[in-house]
C-alpha cells in the first residue's frame, strides 16, 4: 500500500522548471531513494512535499489524504516529518533537551495545565524523557545527553536530527542527505539505524549522493533529472541503466 502519492507535481523558480511533472509512489514499511545530479530537483521535491514550497501543480497525497499545499506544522502534525541537508540542532541547548523539543501534545506548553494537573504534566515529562533516552541509546548517542548540541561532530547531530524526527512518532521520515560529510563507517551505521526503523513498520524517502548507501540500503530507487523522473527501478537495474548513467555523466 502506498502511503505517499506524488502526481504530476510541478514547481518553477521564474523560468527554471525545478519539477516538471514528477510522480513518485512510496509504499509503507519500504526505504526508497531519490538521486540525480546537482540541481535535479530533489530538494525541491522534498521542500515540496513537506509544505516548505507551495507546488505550482499536481497534488500530494499522504497516508490517503491530500496534503497538498498545506504549511509544514500540519503536514508535521500529520506524522510526516523531515530533515534538511544542514542540520538545524538548537546548539545552546543538550542533546536531551533538543529531543525534548518535537514531540506532538505537550500539557506543560498550556500554562493552565502546568497548575491546574501539575501531576499529570510531570508524568507525561518523564515518560518524554524515558523515550527521548531510549531513543538516544538506540542512536548510540545517550552518553551525550548532556552535551550542548552545537559541540556534537556532523555525524553525531545528524543521528540528533533523527532522533528529533522519531520522537514525533512518524510514519514517513524524509531525510535529505542524511549522511553527506559523515565518514564511511557512521553513515553505514545511521543505516543500519535506518533499516531497523524500517523494520519496526517505519517509511523512508531518502535523498543521497553516496550511492555506495543507496545501493546497499535503499528497495526502490528514483533518478531525477532536470526535473523529472528519469528511471525507477531497484538498485540492480538502476546501476545500469543508460538514461541514469547518461543523466550523471551529462548526456
Amino acid at each position: 500500500m502506498a502511503i505517499l502519492e506524488i502526481n504530476d507535481l510541478h514547481k518553477h523558480f521564474g523560468g527554471l522548471r525545478a519539477l516538471d511533472g514528477v510522480d513518485v509512489e512510496v509504499e509503507e514499511g519500504t526505504i526508497v531513494g531519490l538521486i540525480g545530479p546537482n540541481g535535479s530537483g530533489k530538494t525541491t521535491l522534498i521542500n515540496v512535499v513537506s509544505g516548505h514550497y507551495n507546488p505550482d501543480g499536481g497534488r500530494v497525497v499522504f497516508n490517503g489524504d491530500d496534503i497538498t499545499g498545506l504549511p509544514p506544522h500540519e503536514i508535521a502534525q500529520r506524522r510526516l516529518v523531515r530533515s534538511f541537508q544542514i542540520t538545524r540542532v538548537f546548539p545552546r541547548m543538550t542533546v536531551l533537551e533538543n529531543m525534548l523539543v518535537p514531540p506532538r501534545g505537550q500539557l506543560g506548553e498550556r500554562l493552565t495545565r502546568v497548575f491546574l494537573t501539575w501531576g499529570e504534566v510531570r508524568r507525561q515529562e518523564e515518560q518524554l524523557v524515558e523515550r527521548a533516552m531510549e531513543l538516544l541509546s538506540f542512536l548510540e548517542i545517550d552518553h551525550l545527553a548532556q552535551e550542548y548540541a552545537g559541540n556534537l561532530s556532523g555525524g553525531q547531530q545528524k543521528l540528533l536530527e533523527l532522533g528529533r524526527a522519531l520522537m514525533r512518532d512518524p510514519l514517513l521520515i524524509l531525510l535529505d542527505e542524511p549522511v553527506a560529510g559523515v565518514n564511511p563507517t557512521l553513515a553505514r551505521k545511521i543505516f543500519d539505524r535506518i533499516v531497523e526503523l524500517r523494520n519496526e513498520g517505519k517509511t523512508f524517502l531518502v535523498v543521497e549522493h553516496n550511492m555506495d548507501i543507496v545501493m546497499n540500503f535503499c528497495e526502490t530507487i528514483y533518478v531525477l533529472a532536470r526535473g523529472r523522473v528519469v528511471a525507477k527501478g531497484e538498485p540492480e537495474e538502476i546501476q545500469t541503466n543508460e538514461q541514469v548513467i547518461d543523466a550523471y555523466l551529462g548526456g
